[in-house]
């Protein structure tokens, strides 16, 4: 990482948009056309597993102040087969929230119920209920193979062979929940709304109206945090459909309570492994099968699971079996790194079962068996463009002091009679790396500055504010000369694709980028004549274009833009997966693989009177390739250390076992953790830079690998009361009757 750079990586910066967040000015969805829309409310089926008979809505739209209703005859999201209590069965317009509340109280549904299951052991014995989800069936295995499993096995001295699960069933509970304002002009729909893939989603939007795109116009500004739930077409679809019934603009915000029904969760998980190693400490088999309950949607999210095991730790025989389970619960989704932080959850402890019987410490085991940068990816054969995995281990292990406070599972005690422990995680997968193509636009103004249209949303982190450090760098402008122009508007952006799999840094990092150097072809051609030197001798640094072998030769970026003779727009997009430079004897230009690289480690008491649990230290350590955005980075590392904390010891749906109705749809009793419940003070976020071989500037993403080492807190846990839980969350419950247990 030698490259002189004068904007990327500058701690100093700030977020681009922070003061339209800070003071409110930043436009969400709901914040669009006020006092002129109608308000929607939904009603739910009161059965897990049925078909509607009939609906009857006759006292709905006899309600003054009701101005449209939708069913599943006339809405193209809504069906009659039932899959899940709280289902959507009808939705109602009116003009107020409370209005439309009672209306949907009104619909009267009648049912032919089927039997349901909610248990996913259940759901796979002889005789189970079938869920409806998958035909003559509630589940199905798939499985890979590695080496030769049977002879890993049988080299290995210590095998640990354990069950383990199953994980927490959750909603993501975004701070804002799903939400569209939708509005019709003639044929053409009108859409604002908080979106991860503006233009994915008004392909979704115009495929169930049956309309063509460039009658969608979809506009994604404001995104109150997605973590994979704001993909999809569903609550626009709603509005749309009302809002052309009402001749009316529609907002449908979905209530707290109707986020936590009837949007995506993340899914419970078990698994069964067995993993051998020789005496001295290396690995020789993984046998893993990992279960999923994906739900009453059956996403087979759970394939992932594998993948923490596979990726990780360098093992030559493996046999990678997954198996997808449908129950009669609300659907399930992506959550920010969908089957890996419970899959890591899980493996992570086998780890350590497997650490403690070869005799070496927890992170001696893991730096013996971690992948290293010059291997290549045990599946593909491909070469890794990057893999900070050992400095992020050894940065955190000395960040929380591992070699003077690591002690064998329940031996030391805190002053206070507390019980001491700590623990750590460490986790490779196929997260942050370069996803499909997509364009990007830049502006160059006459002043000398820029503009970038960014086709994506502000669904947080910063990936705006990242890709304004790439187009300032490269054209060699100020950080504060590049400013975000529009972005997350389908009709004047190029597509930016998802906010998803932590690829927009590294994927539109790179469109940015080959945007940048053709806006920057056009300055120096027309920088050239101003100059005197041929185009190919000018650099531009610092806000200044000059000749590369005589600085003192240069002219400013205002006054070669104040000359130009037509506007500058750059235009780019991203370039494939392969190397941008020598690894590893592997050539500039060989296809790759980009990993996403992370590890956490903690320091806890625990109360053996209580059972409750206080975060000493919590260290996070990611591999960002290179920090583009510093402060973004820092962000995103922090907060995943929360969401952390949140999957380890809080977040929880609770059904009722007989109806299948979710019993604590709020945030208060999903029990999301506040500041109350830990002091941010004892978090660091430590940046690994390993310079990426496939991304721009060397980057690549983070926001998933940041929140997938929770298991470090079960690992400390054990390191402190010598009792495993490995079905969270970890509640002092749990942990009390773990101590109670001989």
């Amino acid at each position: 990482m030698n490259e002189e750079l004068s904007v990327i990586g500058n701690p100093a910066h700030h977020d681009k948009q922070i003061v339209d967040i800070v003071t409110g000015s930043l436009d969400y969805a709901a914040d669009n056309l006020p006092g002129k829309k109608l308000f929607v409310r939904t009603a739910g089926a009161r059965q897990a597993h049925a078909r509607v008979k009939s609906v009857d809505v006759s006292k709905a739209v006899a309600l003054d102040g009701v101005k449209a209703v939708c069913t599943y005859v006339d809405c193209p999201v809504f069906s009659d087969t039932i899959l899940y209590h709280g289902q959507e069965v009808a939705a109602v317009a009116a003009v107020d929230e409370e209005t439309a509340a009672r209306a949907a109280g009104l619909v009267e549904v009648e049912y032919i119920a089927s039997p349901a299951v909610f248990d996913p052991d259940e759901a796979m014995q002889p005789g189970a209920p079938l869920v409806g989800t998958f035909a003559d069936t509630n589940f199905y295995f798939r499985e890979e193979y590695r080496g030769d499993i049977d002879e890993g096995l049988r080299q290995a001295d210590i095998v640990v062979d354990a069950t383990l699960g199953w994980t927490n069933y959750f909603q993501h509970g975004t701070i804002e929940t799903c939400t569209a304002v939708c509005y019709w002009v003639g044929e053409h729909l009108y859409v604002r709304t908080g979106s991860q893939n503006p233009f994915n989603q008004r392909a979704l939007i115009a495929s169930a109206l049956e309309m063509p795109l460039n009658r969608v116009h979809l506009v994604s500004h404001g995104t109150g945090v997605g973590h994979g739930d704001k993909h999809f077409r569903d609550w626009a679809v709603v509005a749309a459909v009302l809002s052309r019934k009402a001749a009316r603009p529609v907002q449908y915000a979905m209530s707290r309570a109707e986020n936590f029904i009837n949007r995506t969760h993340q899914f419970p998980m078990k698994a069964h492994l067995r993993i051998g190693a020789t005496s001295e400490g290396l690995m020789t088999a993984i046998d893993s099968t990992f279960y999923g309950d994906a739900c009453s949607n059956g996403w087979p999210l759970v394939v992932e699971a594998n993948d923490p095991l596979k990726f990780t730790y360098y093992c030559p025989n493996g046999s990678f079996k997954n198996c997808t389970i449908a129950t009669n619960k609300p659907k399930i989704g992506y959550w920010r790194c969908i089957a890996h932080p419970p899959a890591t959850y899980l493996s992570e402890i086998a780890i350590d079962m497997l650490a403690e019987k070869t005799g070496l410490d927890p992170l001696e085991f893991r730096l013996k068996n971690i992948v290293t940068p010059d291997m290549p990816d045990q599946d593909s054969g491909l070469p890794l463009s990057s893999n900070g995995l050992r400095d992020c281990l050894e940065k955190l292990a000395e960040a929380i002091g591992w070699d003077e406070k690591w002690h064998q599972p329940a031996a030391f005690k805190l002053p206070d009679g507390r019980l001491h422990g700590i623990g750590i995680c460490a986790h490779i997968d196929p997260h942050g790396t370069m996803a499909l193509p997509v364009g990007a636009i830049v502006n160059i103004n006459r002043d000398g500055s820029a503009f970038i249209n960014d086709g994506i949303s502000r669904a947080g982190g910063g990936t705006n504010t990242a890709h304004c450090h790439i187009v300032a760098e490269t054209l060699g402008m100020k950080y504060d000369d590049v400013m975000v122009g529009d972005w997350g508007n389908t009709d004047v952006c190029a597509d930016g694709g998802m906010q998803g799999g932590s690829t927009r840094t590294i994927t539109a990092g790179a469109a940015f980028y080959m945007a940048s150097l053709d806006a920057r072809d056009q300055l120096f051609e027309l920088a050239a004549g101003m100059l005197g030197v041929p185009p190919e001798l000018i650099e531009a640094r610092d806000g200044r274009i000059f000749q590369a072998d005589n600085p003192s030769n240069f002219k400013t970026h205002l006054e070669v833009c104040y000359r130009m003779p037509y506007p500058i727009v750059g235009r780019g997009y991203t370039w494939d997966k392969k190397l941008q430079r020598q690894v590893h004897g592997y050539e500039a230009g060989s296809p790759c693989e980009v990993r996403g690289v992370s590890a956490a480690g903690c320091e806890i008491a625990v109360d053996s009177e209580t059972g409750q649990v206080e975060i000493l230290r919590f260290c996070n350590a990611v591999d960002a390739g290179r920090a583009i955005f510093w402060k973004g980075c820092q962000n995103q590392i922090e907060g995943g250390i929360e969401l952390m904390i949140g999957q380890a010891f809080y977040y929880e749906q609770i059904l009722d076992p007989v109806s299948g109705a979710t019993l604590n749809a709020s945030y208060l009793d999903h029990k999301f953790p506040t500041t109350l419940d830990f002091d941010c003070r004892r978090h660091e976020a430590i940046i690994v830079e390993s310079d990426d071989a496939c991304g721009p500037y060397g980057c690549k993403g983070i926001g998933e690998p940041c929140v997938s080492n929770f298991g470090a807190l079960a690992n400390a846990v054990y390191n402190a009361t010598g009792k495993w839980i490995h079905n969270p969350p970890i509640t002092p419950a749990k942990i009390l009757a773990s101590l109670e247990q001989a």
